[in-house]
């Protein structure tokens, strides 16, 4: 029964943080405050939300996707990435929690759901904030200095940051060297930073695999579907700039949730 309680107690909060980080893209996309206004409002008509018009998921499916007093139309994001944060947020529960605790579990839990906003900013405005990145690496560097984090001590970890940095480094001026033009943004450095203060460097050969594999599918895709539908005119060339962040962040998570198995390869 206990074990219920706690997964429909996962549950909840996932969907509230994920709410909470749909606030926090939004808000950091369009350069508003996060605290103010303190209350949710319809981007459309301006208005202030009610408390129950604010239930993560479930107003979503009451009001049929659209704004309570303008009848505006809800873009589905909202509750994907609720329903993604408390996915992955459950997900962090099982995975880290019987066999490390709940610190150990807290502890990536809490660098897995920064992933979320730090991607979909990164989306929106083609800018991962710094507060976000250089944040996950102090908290990276916290976690491991703990001796809690089973992958890294405070050394390695450490090491491991300053290493992601400069390996992205690294990688964009050969690309500058070889095209003239910036490959990587400022935003991808500490990005891997974070990804090595909190998995360590070994993690980086998985992480930009997958990264750059995933963000090679998607091109092609978009491209495809642009294709199919007959509007060439908005398919991406190798000039379009295209965020990184989110694949490094995929990357991360499949090395993070295979890292048992990982390491004994």
């Amino acid at each position: 029964m206990n074990e219920y309680i706690i997964y429909c107690c996962l549950f909840v909060l996932g969907l509230c943080l994920g709410s909470f980080f749909n606030v926090v893209i939004y808000r950091w996309s369009k350069g508003l405050s996060i605290l103010n206004p303190l209350f949710s409002f319809c981007p459309k008509c301006g208005k202030t939300l009610k408390w129950y018009h604010n239930i993560p998921l479930f107003s979503y499916l009451f009001l049929k996707g659209k704004c309570a007093y303008c009848k505006a139309p809800i873009s589905i994001k909202y509750p994907l990435i609720e329903l993604l944060t408390t996915g992955l947020f459950t997900y962090s529960y099982f995975y880290f929690k019987p066999s490390f605790g709940w610190i150990v579990f807290f502890g990536f839990s809490f660098y897995v759901l920064m992933l979320i906003p730090i991607s979909f900013i990164d989306l929106e405005i083609k800018e991962i904030p710094d507060k976000l990145s250089l944040g996950l690496i102090l908290a990276g560097w916290v976690f491991s200095l703990s001796q809690f984090n089973p992958l890294v001590d405070f050394g390695m970890s450490l090491l491991s940051s300053l290493s992601g940095i400069g390996l992205l480094f690294l990688i964009n001026e050969f690309y500058y060297h070889f095209t003239g033009k910036e490959g990587i943004g400022m935003g991808d450095f500490k990005l891997m930073g974070a990804i090595g203060a909190f998995l360590g460097y070994k993690s980086f050969y998985t992480v930009l695999v997958i990264a750059s594999v995933a963000g090679i599918l998607v091109f092609l895709g978009v491209n495809l579907y642009y294709k199919f539908k007959k509007q060439t005119q908005k398919m991406l060339d190798l000039q379009t700039e295209i965020p990184f962040g989110p694949f490094l962040a995929l990357g991360s998570l499949f090395y993070l949730f295979n890292w048992l198995k990982l390491t004994l390869l």
